[in-house]
């Protein structure tokens, strides 16, 4: 394996997930005027990348090295060792970060997500090599970290239209991956229409008129960028049109943060 380029390094550590979820946190935290701790911001931080790590060492574990074709799936069978160190090393930090410094609701409320992040992988890794629609909880899940340390009456709707722009991302990566996917003998949303894409952006956009300025910017212009990518998207190798599609969602709260500057 050829070392990677150097704008390829957050994507195959999963940083980038982590920052994006980052960002949404943020994005969401700052519509409610609540100051988020500096340990809710880690333990999410921190939980994003457990769970991104975990399903793709899960992926690559079982494989043989001819059956992975991504960048990232062969580094992660390279290094697999090395990354579940540092996942044990990482996990034990998350929780004694958890379990020391959150409040009683934002525990209770991680320890849900966390359940539905191991329900997630262990159905991921029983049924995908038949069908399993992992865009759609990932999605979920995703959307769902962005809130569950933020404080009663949720933003159910911003939530639900971030869990909309979060399958869009997925199931443009997905299709553009098909051939990766096939070689993994894996099966997923992916494997439809891409018509499907073009409802998610369409059922992504309909909220953003219900929804105030600041959110509506961010999540305009993350799904602008998308929409942008996908038409683009016929030169671009796959690496590339992944690592631009996961940019995109950090375009909108970088974009909403500099509105409000």
């Amino acid at each position: 394996m050829s070392l990677p380029r150097i704008w390829q390094w957050p994507n195959l550590l999963a940083i980038d997930a982590a920052l994006i979820a980052l960002a949404w946190q943020e994005t969401l935290a700052s519509r409610a005027e609540f100051d988020l701790s500096p340990a809710a911001r880690l333990v999410l931080a921190l939980s994003v990348w457990l769970s991104y790590m975990a399903d793709r060492l899960f992926d690559v574990a079982n494989r043989p090295a001819t059956q992975l074709r991504s960048i990232r799936h062969r580094f992660a069978k390279k290094h697999a060792r090395k990354l579940w160190a540092i996942w044990v090393v990482t996990l034990t930090t998350n929780l004694i970060l958890a379990f020391g410094h959150l409040e009683t609701i934002q525990l209770r409320n991680g320890s849900v997500l966390l359940a539905l992040c191991l329900l997630y992988t262990a159905l991921n890794q029983s049924y995908s090599r038949n069908f399993f629609p992992k865009e759609i909880c990932v999605a979920i899940i995703f959307a769902g970290g962005a809130i569950v340390f933020l404080p009663p009456p949720f933003p159910w709707l911003a939530t639900g239209t971030l869990a909309l722009l979060c399958l869009t991302n997925c199931l443009m990566i997905g299709s553009k991956e098909r051939a990766i996917d096939a070689a993994m003998q894996v099966r997923s949303m992916a494997q439809w229409p891409s018509k499907l894409i073009l409802l998610s952006w369409l059922a992504t956009g309909l909220p953003l008129f219900l929804l105030d300025a600041q959110l509506t910017l961010a999540l305009s212009l993350s799904l602008g960028a998308l929409l942008i990518i996908q038409t683009r998207q016929a030169p671009l190798k796959v690496e590339s049109f992944r690592i631009l599609t996961d940019t995109a969602l950090l375009i909108g709260p970088a974009g909403a943060w500099i509105w409000q500057i």
